[in-house]
């Protein structure tokens, strides 16, 4: 779920089902004091850019800040286990009996921030997770974060799109004559 600090000014506009052209994104790293965060944030870095990279029909990848109308900035990757209970049927003496038992499970998460830097205060708090039995990943849980970034530009639409550059297509009084 996107969940962050929007501006009163930016109301939900009907996004297309596609942008008249990808919206440019700069995915970075958050600096941290720990080298042991700073090389698994960096490693999310790179499976986040994979990611908004497929997304090819929103997005394209910048390569510095102020050439994007998108930042995100990874703040955090981070693997846990967690126990979570399960109820099995046995058939014991003849009777069927609920015995619960516990399963563990790896969680992987990319904590991120995304914002429109055109846009004062349009950003969000974001986390793509992953949640299996078997087969958890990063890159899974990249995927997550990079569909949430969709979500919130087509939540934002108008206030994304008025911060493009001139002769973006579909800023009014833009394009190609």
């Amino acid at each position: 779920m996107v969940a962050g600090l929007f501006p009163a000014t930016a109301a939900p506009h009907q996004a297309p089902r596609r942008p008249p052209e990808p919206f440019s994104v700069f995915v970075h790293s958050a600096e941290t004091a720990d080298a042991e965060l700073n090389e698994a944030i960096s490693e999310a870095v790179q499976e986040v850019r994979n990611r908004v990279r497929s997304r090819d029909d929103w997005f394209r990848l910048a390569e510095a800040r102020d050439d994007a109308a998108l930042t995100l900035r990874i703040t955090n990757y981070r693997r846990v286990q967690r126990m979570i209970p399960r109820l099995e049927q046995l058939v014991l003496n003849g009777r069927v009996e609920l015995v619960e038992r516990s399963e563990i499970i790896e969680v992987h998460y990319v904590d991120a921030l995304a914002a429109a830097p055109a846009v004062a205060g349009l950003q969000a708090a974001m986390t793509g997770l992953d949640e299996r039995d078997r087969g958890p990943s990063l890159r899974n849980a990249a995927n997550h974060l990079a569909e949430q970034l969709e979500e919130f530009v087509k939540e934002h639409y108008q206030a994304v799109t008025a911060s493009e550059p001139p002769g973006f297509p579909g800023v009014s009084g833009a394009g190609p004559e």
